[in-house]
């Protein structure tokens, strides 16, 4: 599940899961849900990526940062994604396979252009019934 939150100048993303990956999964929905209608969108191809990160936090940033690299440089948008995230020495290691297809205009319903993820009160907190991730776009 994911929902919206109000800033001052861009849009805040909050998503949950029962577990950390899940929480990472629906975080990346609500992404691309800003940009296209995701229910719309088929999973015709799929890219596979690794990010790291030294905490949680810097993770999550990683992970949102390389799926909008592949829309960017790809012209791809996703609405389903298989995470893994593994802790090793360093901090943490996710890996995805994201699936979606190329930007369709007329297919997608084009909302939003999402230029960056931002550092600015991005959470990834544990709670009692599982993980909650939060984040904010520069629109």
């Amino acid at each position: 599940m994911f929902n919206y939150f109000e800033t001052t100048a861009d849009l805040g993303v909050e998503a949950k899961g029962k577990t950390l990956e899940e929480a990472f999964k629906e975080g990346a929905k609500g992404l691309y849900n800003i940009m296209v209608d995701i229910d719309k969108v088929d999973k015709k191809e799929k890219v596979e990526f690794e990010v790291t990160g030294e905490d949680l936090e810097e993770l999550l940033y990683n992970f949102l940062n390389e799926l909008l690299f592949y829309t960017d440089v790809e012209n791809l948008v996703f609405n389903d994604f298989d995470v893994k995230i593994e802790r090793y020495e360093n901090g943490y290691k996710l890996r995805c396979i994201a699936y979606g297809e190329k930007i369709d205009k007329e297919k997608h319903n084009i909302k939003e252009e999402v230029k960056a993820v931002t550092y600015h009160k991005m959470e990834v907190k544990e709670e009692e019934d599982g993980w909650r991730v939060r984040y904010i776009v520069d629109l």
